[in-house]
């Protein structure tokens, strides 16, 4: 399983090159270099070997340095959303469409721990999950299933009101009554599992404020040797695993609620925050309890995707409603205070997002969603996003001098800022590429002055030693970057001064 750097390079970030600020989507299998049938000690090594080689090559100054860093970058990302589970195969083997004997997701949306049957690979081509091969069809299926609020291939039967989600779980309860789901056809549970694969039934039955009451019922077979807890994410065990009572605390709460048996079912009615919640049936004999198969059921859901970004003094936010909701509660700050605004779902749609007008400062808003079920109205979680502060924006011109009796040319960087402005870094980059240097490390630096004050409207110049340069087929680039305490935006010149041949 030795690590091929220059078959890496030539295959996976070479295709790359010329990307800034943010990857395609791609096949992560393939940008990891993954093999599904790698142990996980095969596997946390490979990832440890890959991480430093793309540190190693991020230092460097060409178009392939960027690609690692923008590799690093969304490493990191996906480190923080998954956690441990990029050390599973299993995981892995999702990712790539491959069913293994224990799937697993990521936490965020979570799959159905069912154990179903490898499909076999299609002969008209190799199998999707060879980290060798790139294919245009896979890279098309994760750029559209990127901006699918469901994924591809999935269930896409219409949400019942209410917020309550259906889709990829054996049974949740609907919102219209609190009456329970139905049963999928076909799918019998496992024998040698005590709390069966769709034994367990959850549906709503109403709310207030932030919290919902929810119905839990099961066959009574299990009695009171059943024991329900929930979370926001999935167990650390598959269905069927057996394992000490004291481990279940491990594992979100219990489910709390007076316990009813009637026509051969047992039902508890609890009450639980509102959102999107887990419930795992657990059977309990003695000291060893035996892990059912999980329920999921969303009620009033947060906003996803919250986005703040400046248009000029305003601030415009963007976020994905979730189903079930009809208006949404903004609330955010100010130098005058905290203030509040509301939006319907139209409105919305018809302003392309909620605007804040002269949000100039820095700030923190927050979002919360109004949905109806069944006949009550609930608030979903709070989510919130951060306001950095307005930018200010800095122009420079070059113009170029010939120091006849030095016999050196120079550069003059006449630097302006909008408003006053201190503790700035500027740099002077040249860059060698056939396109302009992105970041200060993608060419070389010529000079980086620390301390720069900028005040309004007035120049402050900076001359810069050019040095000789050897001929190229097509001319250098001289850029200036300025990075500050606070936000910067910079203004280029005309593309034609920037060139230096």
């Amino acid at each position: 399983m030795a690590f091929d750097a220059e078959r890496y390079d030539r295959e996976v970030i070479k295709p790359l090159r010329g990307r800034h600020g943010r990857l395609p989507a791609g096949d992560l299998a393939a940008r990891y270099a993954v093999q599904p049938e790698w142990s996980p000690q095969q596997l946390v090594a490979h990832l440890a070997e890959l991480r430093g080689f793309w540190r190693e090559r991020a230092t460097g100054p060409d178009s392939r340095a960027e690609v690692c860093r923008l590799l690093i970058s969304a490493d990191d990302k996906l480190r923080r959303e998954t956690g441990d589970l990029m050390n599973d195969p299993t995981w892995w083997r999702e990712q790539a469409g491959v069913t293994g004997d224990s799937p697993r997701s990521v936490p965020a949306t979570p799959a159905p721990q069912q154990e179903e049957p490898v499909q076999p690979a299609r002969s008209a081509g190799p199998p999707t999950s060879d980290w060798r091969v790139w294919s245009w069809r896979r890279e098309a299926h994760d750029f559209i299933q990127a901006r699918l609020d469901t994924p591809i291939g999935g269930d896409r039967r219409r949400q019942p009101a209410g917020g309550v989600d259906d889709r990829r779980h054996d049974r949740v309860g609907e919102a219209d009554g609190g009456a329970p789901a139905q049963r999928r056809p076909g799918r019998a549970a496992q024998p040698g599992i005590a709390v069966g694969q769709a034994d367990l039934t959850v549906g709503v039955l109403g709310g207030s404020g932030d919290r919902c009451r929810v119905r839990l019922s099961w066959p009574a077979a299990g009695g009171d040797r059943v024991r329900i807890r929930w979370a926001a994410t999935p167990p650390p065990w598959r269905a069927g695993a057996v394992l000490p009572v004291s481990a279940l605390s491990a594992f979100g709460a219990e489910v709390v609620g007076v316990r009813q048996e009637r026509d051969g079912e047992v039902s508890v009615v609890a009450e639980v925050p509102v959102g999107y919640h887990l419930y795992v049936p657990f059977l309990v004999e003695g000291d060893q309890a035996t892990v059912g198969r999980l329920v999921a059921l969303g009620v009033a859901e947060p906003v996803r995707r919250l986005r703040a970004e400046r248009r000029g003094d305003d601030a415009v936010l963007s976020w994905i409603w979730p189903a079930g909701a009809r208006l949404a509660l903004v609330e955010w700050t100010s130098p005058t205070g905290t203030e509040r605004g509301q939006v319907s779902r139209a409105g919305y749609a018809s302003a392309n997002g909620f605007r804040i007008p002269a949000a100039a400062d820095p700030c923190v808003v927050r979002v919360a969603i109004l949905a109806s079920v069944v006949a009550d109205e609930v608030r979903s979680p709070v989510r919130e996003v951060a306001l950095p502060p307005r930018p200010v924006r800095v122009s420079y011109t070059l113009a170029r001098h010939w120091r006849w009796h030095l016999g050196r040319r120079e550069i003059s960087v006449r630097l302006r800022a909008a408003t006053d402005v201190t503790d700035l870094v500027v740099t002077v980059v040249l860059g060698a590429e056939p396109t302009m240097p992105p970041s200060p490390v993608a060419g070389t630096v010529l000079a980086e002055v620390v301390g720069v004050e900028l005040h309004r409207e007035q120049t402050r110049e900076l001359t810069v030693v050019v040095p000789e340069l050897p001929r190229l087929h097509h001319p250098y680039w001289i850029r200036c970057f300025v990075r500050g305490a606070v936000p910067i935006a910079v203004s280029v010149p005309p593309v034609e001064s920037m060139r230096v041949s």
